[in-house]
């Protein structure tokens, strides 16, 4: 999501999220994960080096997001178009089917990712099963800049407003 990947010469970042619940924004970017249950692209598993690290100076905030359907042709157009494309399409279709939160809270969120002023160390962090947060409430973060340009991101969007039309529900 940060450093992105190469695919056909060109660099690709992601920015989007498979959604079940609500989730707290903005949140603090760590790479303090199990190996996921739900099969990878091999773009996805390269991505998974054991030597990989991040500094924790990135948060994600949500920009906008979309109530899905849960349909395989909406996940072979999205893991193949270069928006999701660390994943094989079963995956985030078996993410869905296989949550047991209302199926119409399911919703591809589009996230934006910022380099943040701060630094912290893992002392500050409290590493929880889906999501970490900073153990003080009272600090705050500054954003420096994007991790994906302005015009990157309004094609990413664009692609992926696309991609669900034919898949959107009301919630």
């Amino acid at each position: 999501m940060i450093d992105g990947y190469m695919r056909n010469g060109e660099l690709n970042r992601q920015a989007i999220w498979c959604a079940v619940r609500d989730a707290p924004f903005p949140m603090l970017i760590t790479l303090n994960r199990t190996r996921t249950k739900f099969k990878m692209s091999r773009i996805g598993e390269n991505l998974l080096s054991d030597n990989y690290s991040i500094p924790y100076k990135y948060v994600a905030d949500l920009d906008s997001e979309y109530f899905i359907k849960n349909d395989h042709e909406l996940w072979k157009t999205v893991c193949d178009n270069g928006l999701f494309n660390v994943w094989v399409p079963d995956a985030p279709h078996k993410r869905f089917a296989d949550a047991k939160s209302d199926r119409r809270k399911f919703r591809i969120q589009l996230i934006r990712v910022w380099q943040i002023g701060e630094e912290f160390t893992e002392d500050e962090i409290k590493f929880g099963d889906h999501f970490d947060h900073l153990i003080s409430s009272n600090r705050t973060v500054t954003p420096v800049k994007t991790v994906i340009s302005e015009t990157e991101f309004n094609e990413i969007k664009s692609r992926l407003i696309s991609s669900v039309k034919d898949f959107r529900t009301k919630y």
